[in-house]
Parts: structure tokens; C-alpha cells; sequence
């Protein structure tokens, strides 16, 4: 449900960052080349990152990213047999998303088999699994101008977010105990009427249309 955080930076160390929201702290887990961007960022400075919650029996896990793409790529990795969030992470660490993308097209299963972890049996899996996943084709924000310069397909990634927030907002009311045509629905009407919000606004808003829709 914390799909991203944006906050002061209180402190950080060879595996995590504590980041500040409201006077709370939220520890959340990065790679190795994330606490690289991150070397440069002064103490008390604003960072934002998207987030992904780990849900385990005895722990509760922020994992943070610098792109909404590679939430998702972790994720979609996450959903390949074999591949843990520690192999996700540490195939995100060596490859970017672009990399990635072009590694399923091209099956270049050398690529996987460099990072740490991975043998070649989970390389080839990772290819045979995501190979041809139209999920993974719309994570390429990156296309080729009329002159070949390279733009960013903003249009193609808003979709992405908005769908993302939706889902997350949709997750939200159902756990608090609406059912899921009268959830879906309030999410709709809300995001007619404000544009661009984000899960935890949608959410908000959207109680406050449930509570009149009881009350009547």
C-alpha cells in the first residue's frame, strides 16, 4: 500500500536509508546502486522513491526505487519461478530496466547469468517466462523521435502510474471492509474529478463519497 515516500533523509548505511515523513521514520531497503545516487544527498535533504511493501510472516519490508519502471520490473521478476526478492533486487542492482528489456527481446541469457545468484537455469527461466509478456512491453519509456533522438513516453508512463495508484487505492478500501463494486466505483468518480492524484488521495476522497453514499 506505500507506493512511494517522499522525505528527509536521516540516515543511511551499507543496505538501507531511514527516511523522515511527519516525524516518521521508514526504513527502506535499496541497492547497492541506489545508495551510489544517494552518496551525494546531504543529511536532512528531501529524497523521494517509489516503494514496494514485503509482506513475510515475521517482517514487514520497504524496498525502495529510484523509478516507477523498476518497481515494476521487480516485481515482474518477482513473479518468475525461483526468483525471491533478493535475486530481484540483486538483477536490478547489474541491470538497468532498459537492459533488461532488451535482454527478454534478444533472450540474451549471458546477461542474467552475470549477476550474482543467478545460474543458468534461472537465466533461461527469467527469459522463457517473460519472453513475449505484453505487461513488459509497455515498461520501455523511451521512443525513437522522426530526427532519432530518444524521448520519453510520458503519456505511456502516466498510464502506467495511474493504473498503479487505482489498484493500490482499490487494495486500501477493500481492506478497510468495502466491497469491491462500491470501492471500484468511488475510485472512478474520484479520479473524474481530480486528475493526477495518487493512491493515498483517491483514497481519502473516496471515503468521504462512501460515507455520503451510507448516509443517504
Amino acid at each position: 500500500m506505500i507506493g512511494k515516500i517522499t522525505g528527509k533523509l536521516i540516515s543511511k548505511n551499507n543496505e538501507h536509508l531511514v527516511i523522515d515523513v511527519g516525524g516518521l521514520g521508514y526504513e527502506v531497503f535499496v541497492t547497492d546502486k541506489i545508495l551510489a545516487a544517494m552518496s551525494s544527498i546531504d543529511h536532512n535533504e528531501e529524497v523521494s522513491l517509489f516503494t514496494e511493501l514485503l509482506v513475510k510472516e515475521d517482517l514487514l519490508q520497504l524496498v525502495g526505487f529510484l523509478s516507477f519502471r523498476e518497481k515494476k520490473w521487480f516485481n515482474i521478476l518477482k513473479s518468475v519461478q525461483g526468483v525471491g526478492a533478493k535475486v530481484a533486487l540483486a538483477i536490478l542492482n547489474s541491470l538497468t530496466p532498459e537492459d533488461l528489456l532488451k535482454s527478454i527481446r534478444m533472450k540474451n541469457e549471458i546477461a542474467f547469468k552475470s549477476v550474482s545468484g543467478v545460474g543458468p537455469r534461472m537465466a533461461q527461466r527469467i527469459i522463457v517466462e517473460l519472453s513475449g509478456r505484453k505487461d513488459i512491453m509497455t515498461l520501455s519509456d523511451l521512443k525513437t523521435g522522426a530526427d532519432g533522438a530518444v524521448e520519453i513516453n510520458t503519456e505511456e508512463n502516466d498510464l502506467i502510474s495511474i493504473q498503479e495508484s487505482h489498484k493500490d487505492a482499490l487494495s486500501a478500501l477493500q481492506n478497510l471492509g468495502f466491497k469491491h463494486n462500491a470501492a471500484q466505483e468511488a475510485i472512478e468518480k474520484i479520479s473524474k474529478e481530480i486528475s493526477g492524484a495518487d493512491a493515498s488521495e483517491i483514497v481519502k476522497y473516496a471515503l468521504r463519497f462512501l460515507a455520503k453514499g451510507s448516509n443517504q
